[in-house]
């Protein structure tokens, strides 16, 4: 058949013309869903329980499923929120019942018809306040992924929270307030579920400092001061250096507005880190002297560097996030160790810590490292990957079969810090960690990007100027030890070893005390406090003894060994190379085992800087680069 293509065409573009221009109305009369919205009321806060509303105006379906996360972000272990939960119903606007279908441990099918809904529960708050919610009688500790229900499916709706609150309480969240709230009401607003949950919300009276840095706005909000003699203005001053210091390093601010949620409680409880907040716990009673407030600024430190590194430079499956089940990722040595890195190095840009004192640091956590027999029995990929079960839910071999991502992520970005210092300056360039960190938010965080191993390296290679693929491989995918003492002594650092028993020439001591005598002595037995053993390090002198966990041990050379100390006490009266008979109850059965006591080989690290006047130029220069103390912080 003959076409006359030209009438065709004609006929084609017509057709696509009025497809658009019926499309357009579609469009421009489509509506933003509807927000969910909460209501949150304490009305007896010593009881401990949240009273939660949640109305859905217009589900868009006939039966919704809702449920409440299995995990904080931030946080990575399963804590199953919703056993919290108690007295769920469904009810229609007239106040009916609706039919209400639990699922599974976490999620409940909702059926309305289509028409909108409104739940009602009751969440009990007895967490620590960072990673649960918490409620007592003089505050509350709102941790939005333990107290708001979502919507499947629907986690883009936007959020309205109207917190009803006890007489004189007031509310503080990284969240913008809705105007029109009456007395005794705060409102508050998130864009989606995800915002919701990255805003803690804490109500009470707490002590407030503010301050400004550039144009971001930082707010100290301190709970349970009263009744202590915890300063809270020196705390907020040391915040204001901290937060100076990293805008700093990272040449600017990502936020208008930035929280510091602080609270005294006996139980402590770390911090957790947000996009435009922190939620932190602290003990009163570490304040009782000075160190209470290193602690505090080390805290600071380290969750406000968050706010990069894991809020905006993340690993991909970090976001946008899955909160039924665990996301897992194998960069938290990166997420969590590289941001103790970057804590330490803006402590001393802040003035907060010596540049000695965080050098003379460096050698005291490199000595407890070593002291760790798993740290290099599984790649640091795969510790984070594992996270979820091994390092929070750890079996009794766990100290024998991996380390801490925390230290050992830290100490991998201390030797990377140095390496691409060294090596950059080899090429006229100034590499550095803060730099690689400045790259990634560049290329990635400002652009909400996730990022890979692979950007890492790209990045790390540009800050070098060279290739640096190897030190992952090595490090991070590979299991081989650190060369921290060594790097340390290319940056102007004198690196010693030492050992109690052995005097300043590496001799063994004419004379030793009993402690020195026990140091001198490696076993590989790590002893409860009653005796029982707790752990044996594979290849020790207690393995080749055939010792277990859970051994009891009851006598050393036929004397009694009653505890821990006594059984210490009997060691010591023996030399290296010599052997000491065990007696010791296994499952109920007596038994004996000859251990062989060998010279420890562990020597402490002691690590300081060498005088400038023994330093080369180029030397001095790169070391006070590494070092140097930001004089805007410290305005």
């Amino acid at each position: 058949m003959l076409v006359d293509r030209g009438r065709l065409h004609l006929a084609l573009l017509l057709l696509v013309g009025v497809l658009a221009a019926c499309a357009l109305p579609r469009r421009a009369h489509a509506r933003a869903p509807a927000p969910v919205r909460y209501q949150v009321d304490l009305p007896a806060p010593h009881r401990q329980y949240l009273h939660v509303t949640m109305e859905v105006d217009d589900p868009g379906r006939e039966a919704s499923q809702v449920a409440l996360p299995a995990w904080t972000p931030g946080s990575y272990k399963i804590r199953d929120h919703a056993r919290h939960l108690y007295d769920l119903r469904a009810e229609d606007r007239r106040g009916r019942p609706l039919e209400l279908t639990r699922l599974d441990k976490q999620s409940w099918l909702v059926e309305h018809d289509g028409q909108p809904f409104t739940l009602r529960y009751r969440i009990f708050a007895d967490g620590d306040g960072v990673r649960e919610s918490h409620v007592d009688d003089r505050h509350a500790s709102l941790v939005s992924a333990s107290a708001f229900l979502y919507l499947m499916g629907e986690l883009h709706r936007p959020a309205r929270v109207e917190v009803v609150l006890p007489e004189g309480w007031s509310a503080h969240a990284a969240l913008p307030e809705e105007p029109g709230a009456p007395a005794g009401q705060a409102w508050l607003r998130a864009s989606d579920y995800d915002a919701l949950v990255d805003a803690p919300i804490e109500l009470g009276t707490p002590q407030v400092r503010a301050f400004t840095v550039g144009t971001t706005r930082f707010e100290y909000v301190l709970t349970g001061a009263e009744g202590t003699a915890v300063d809270v203005d020196r705390l907020a001053a040391d915040a204001e250096r901290v937060a100076r210091a990293q805008a700093g390093l990272m040449e600017g601010l990502p936020m208008e507005r930035y929280l510091f949620l602080a609270r005294l409680s006996a139980a402590g409880g770390g911090g957790l880190e947000h996009a435009s907040c922190t939620s932190m716990a602290m003990d009163p009673a570490s304040f009782d002297t000075d160190g209470g407030y290193p602690r505090a600024a080390r805290l600071v430190a380290h969750e406000m560097f968050h706010l990069w590194n894991v809020k905006r430079i993340h690993d991909r499956v970090l976001g946008p996030l899955q909160y039924a089940k665990e996301s897992y990722t194998r960069l938290l040595w990166f997420h969590e160790g590289f941001t103790e890195t970057m804590e330490a190095l803006s402590l001393v840009r802040a003035g907060l810590v010596a540049p000695r004192e965080h050098v003379s640091g460096l050698g005291q956590r490199w000595s407890r490292y070593l002291e760790h027999p798993g740290r290099n029995h599984a790649p640091l990929t795969e510790l984070s990957f594992e996270a979820w079960t091994k390092a929070y839910q750890p079996a009794p071999n766990h100290p024998n079969v991996a380390v801490s991502y925390y230290d050992k992520g830290d100490l991998v970005g201390v030797v990377l810090d140095l390496e691409l210092r060294l090596r950059s300056s080899a090429h006229g360039r100034e590499g550095s960690l803060p730099g690689l960190f400045r790259r990634l938010m560049a290329s990635h965080g400002a652009r909400g990007k996730g990022i890979g191993l692979a950007d890492i390296v790209e990045a790390a290679t540009a800050e070098a100027g060279e290739d640096m693929a190897w030190f992952f491989e090595r490090y991070v995918e590979g299991t081989e030890e650190l060369p921290l003492p060594e790097r340390l002594a290319q940056v102007g650092v004198r690196v010693e070893t030492s050992a109690p028993w052995l005097d300043d020439d590496g001799r063994p001591r004419a004379q030793l005390t009993r402690a020195q005598r026990l140091q001198r002595l490696e076993t590989g037995l790590e002893l409860r406090p009653e005796g029982s053993v707790r752990n044996v390090v594979p290849g020790s002198p207690a393995d080749r003894a055939e010792l277990m966990r859970e051994d009891e041990i009851v006598a050393v050379d036929g004397r009694r060994a009653q505890d821990r100390g006594t059984v210490l006490a009997r060691l010591a009266d023996h030399e290296p190379g010599e052997t000491a008979t065990l007696s010791l109850f296994r499952a109920g059965r007596l038994i004996e085992r000859e251990l062989p006591l060998v010279e420890s080989s562990r020597r402490t690290v002691r690590t300081s800087l060498i005088p400038e006047a023994e330093l080369s130029a180029e030397l001095r220069a790169l070391r006070d680069a590494w070092l140097a103390v930001d004089d805007a912080a410290t305005r």
